[in-house]
């Protein structure tokens, strides 16, 4: 039986989609994309040992839809089947509480004037970053330099998002990095630098030098680190390098956008991912017949 590759996938014609259907061809898998929209939860269907699943979209119902179809079984992202169960909404402190370096972090939000002065104080006094997770792309990400504007991002970030709100300490100078880890290797790393008139950094796919410029082999490492903390076999790591040297892990992407290396240089991180999955997937296939 030919082992498949399953995506759930809200668009499957963008990108990510496409270069992971591209690689189930080079490695003579069997590409099914499965919209949730289209999804049957009455009668979902069964996958099969040895199966390949990775999830593209991020909403809720595509981790239902997840969670609907792992099994121990089929090989995906998460070193266990458990780990498409759990959510990160505390994902720092998680990591800092098991070794990996990350910025302080306030992480239920509160409007009590003093408690926050004393909270900045915590951090090292302004500026400071509000962050909403589960954003992307700088969305939910908000720097403040002095109180008048901190008290009323404060309170518009509670009134919105309620205790969802997350007070960090700004890592400043620093360079930002990030780190595609695919089975304790990192398979790419690029700069994200910042936009013009804005804190915020991204990636700018034109710029040839942040993907060819080395990353520290520390950073490297870290990204590796916090990864197996979180039970990932696959993850897009942000990483602070402060210009002391010193680093800090931002935060781990599951899943995460994997395109950019293959749009600036060629690097085929879908490619890597989908060969590791099958040799995944070939192992738990052969732990079934053994």
């Amino acid at each position: 039986m030919t082992q498949r590759l399953v995506i759930i996938s809200d668009e499957p014609e963008e990108d990510l989609t496409e270069q992971l259907i591209a690689a189930a061809h080079a490695h003579a898998l069997e590409p099914v994309v499965i919209e949730p929209a289209l999804f049957d939860h009455v009668a979902p269907p069964v996958l099969n040992y040895g199966d390949l699943l990775y999830r593209v979209a991020i909403t809720h119902e595509s981790c239902v839809i997840e969670q609907q179809l792992v099994h121990p079984g089929v090989a995906t992202c998460y070193r266990e089947a458990l780990g498409a169960f759990l959510i990160w909404d505390n994902q720092t402190l998680f990591l800092a509480r098991n070794g990996i370096e990350t910025p302080r972090t306030f992480h239920a939000m509160t409007t009590d004037r003093e408690e926050l002065k004393r909270r900045v104080e915590a951090l090292g006094g302004l500026p400071v970053i509000f962050k909403v997770p589960g954003k992307s792309l700088g969305v939910g990400v908000v720097r403040v330099d002095n109180w008048p504007t901190f008290y009323s991002v404060a309170d518009a970030l509670e009134s919105a998002h309620g205790q969802y709100v997350h007070l960090m300490a700004s890592i400043e100078p620093a360079g930002h990095w990030r780190m595609l880890v695919v089975g304790g290797e990192v398979a790419a790393a690029y700069q994200n630098i910042p936009q013009e008139g804005d804190f915020r950094t991204c990636v700018d796919e034109d710029k040839k030098e942040c993907f060819t410029t080395p990353a520290p082999e520390s950073a490297n490492q870290l990204a590796i680190d916090a990864c197996e903390v979180l039970g990932l076999e696959f993850g897009g790591v942000d990483v602070l390098v402060h210009s002391s040297g010193r680093e800090y892990v931002l935060e781990v992407n599951f899943p995460c956008y994997f395109a950019h290396p293959r749009h600036a240089i060629n690097l085929d991180v879908a490619d890597r991912l989908v060969s590791y999955l099958k040799q995944k997937g070939q192992r738990l296939k052969e732990q079934l017949a053994g």
